[in-house]
């Protein structure tokens, strides 16, 4: 354990079976985790015209070609008869129109209620497009077209509060509508932000990996498609309807723009706690570089697993310092205030999902470094080695046995002839006299 736990008074479960492993709360729904409560409305900012508008219009028409496909269930669990067209739109249809139960239900990460049976009670976290994905080379692929992701009015002034929550899941924080991201098909209005980490003995939580590597933990921003929906709710289990922006977490220096937010977890240690913290330029809590990212098509990382999201992972993870990921790790309740026996939130990620033959778009030519890493080029090295050194082995072998046969042919040519010794050369002078 670091220096600088947090004592406490009451008793209370740690690691693995904080609350983010065992939560015991009940009716998720609308505040939690990837699913927040989108303050405000619908902007009414026109798009912008020219090659902006352009590239959304194609953007919507791939978009709405793939949105069925992400609705359907996994390919095992599909053997029956194709329906009439018209009857599965009519089913999706009304399979997509019925609410997540806002009462009587509960999830957590590990236990009864963990993620091996979510499924049972959220039909989606067990279909195809879920999230959270590991990022390796076989599945990368560079595209052109991707362009830096372009943010409007996240510098949000201190007079703007936010409200942070402590849902029993995460800690989330309601964001402005006037935050958007303007760069992508559709518009996107910001909703709210919430983390996901581990624990401090194991700090492996955030939910993508590269290449099977967890950082510390990850930040999520939750946007809804502005020009389609209302608010994040209504948008929430549609095609197209969210657009998340990913962080990634490491340990480093010390972070002001994230001290903003940390610095309030004393008012919100239990579940249902909430306080307000004054507007920030919340672009300083992403990576310098907005142009280097991971690009695919998800679902939300917590139940219901709505496959709805448009995931955008900066490649590049932010620091934070080991306080600071200390006092995620260990400020933090997924237990009421007046509960006698608080569990820690911890561990609150979900882990990576089945790929389902998806494509990652990626805005950077390949790094050489992730291919070295990867397990086909690791695989390819270790057989081109092998080959090599049967090859060498083989050639030195064939040099030692032909080198060994021309000199056996030498020898065999020569005829031995004794040296004469001096008496035998003198006989020999005297008969030639």
């Amino acid at each position: 354990m670091r220096s600088g736990a947090i004592r406490r008074g009451k008793p209370e479960r740690q690691g693995s079976e904080g609350c983010g492993r065992w939560a015991r709360e009940s009716g998720p729904c609308r505040g939690e985790g990837d699913r927040g409560a989108a303050p405000g409305g619908r902007s009414s900012a026109d798009i912008t015209a020219g090659g902006r508008g352009r590239r959304r219009r194609a953007g919507r028409a791939r978009l709405a070609a793939r949105a069925a496909h992400r609705y359907q269930p996994r390919r095992q669990d599909a053997e029956m008869p194709a329906l009439p067209a018209a009857l599965l739109a009519l089913l999706l249809h009304a399979h997509l129109c019925r609410p997540a139960p806002l009462n009587g239900s509960k999830w957590s990460y590990i236990g009864p209620d963990g993620e091996k049976g979510w499924p049972k009670k959220y039909p989606f976290c067990g279909g195809v497009f879920q999230s959270p994905i590991d990022f390796h080379n076989d599945i990368l692929q560079f595209d052109s077209t991707l362009l830096p992701v372009e943010l409007e009015g996240y510098n949000v002034s201190s007079d703007v509060k936010f409200l942070l929550t402590n849902n029993g899941h995460s800690v989330k924080m309601n964001l402005s509508s006037a935050m958007r991201i303007q760069s992508f098909s559709f518009r996107y209005s910001a909703a709210q932000l919430h983390l996901h980490w581990g624990n401090r003995n194991k700090q492996e939580g955030s939910e993508h990996t590269i290449s099977g590597r967890h950082f510390a933990a990850e930040l999520h921003i939750v946007h809804y498609n502005a020009d389609q929906y209302l608010d994040l709710k209504s948008a929430i289990d549609k095609p197209n309807g969210l657009a998340v922006l990913a962080i990634l977490m490491e340990e480093g220096d010390f972070n002001p723009s994230f001290e903003k937010i940390f610095s309030h977890f004393q008012r919100v240690k239990y579940k249902d706690q909430e306080t307000i913290v004054p507007g920030f330029n919340v672009r300083d809590l992403l990576p310098d570089r907005l142009d280097d990212y991971y690009r695919y098509e998800g679902s939300l990382t917590t139940p219901p697993c709505y496959p709805s999201v448009l995931w955008t992972v900066f490649r590049k993870p932010v620091e934070v310092s080991a306080q600071q990921l200390l006092a995620l790790e260990t400020t933090l309740y997924c237990t009421e205030s007046n509960d006698p026996a608080p569990l820690e939130m911890v561990d609150n990620f979900r882990r990576v999902q089945e790929f389902d033959e998806r494509m990652v778009s990626v805005s950077f030519q390949q790094d050489p470094a992730l291919v070295e890493r990867s397990p086909g080029f690791v695989l390819f090295v270790v057989l081109a080695s092998v080959l090599g050194i049967v090859s060498v082995t083989m050639a030195a072998f064939w040099l030692i046995r032909r080198k060994s046969l021309q000199r056996a042919k030498e020898e065999k040519g020569v005829i031995y002839k004794p040296a004469v010794t001096k008496e035998e050369e003198e006989e020999e002078n005297i008969s030639k006299a």
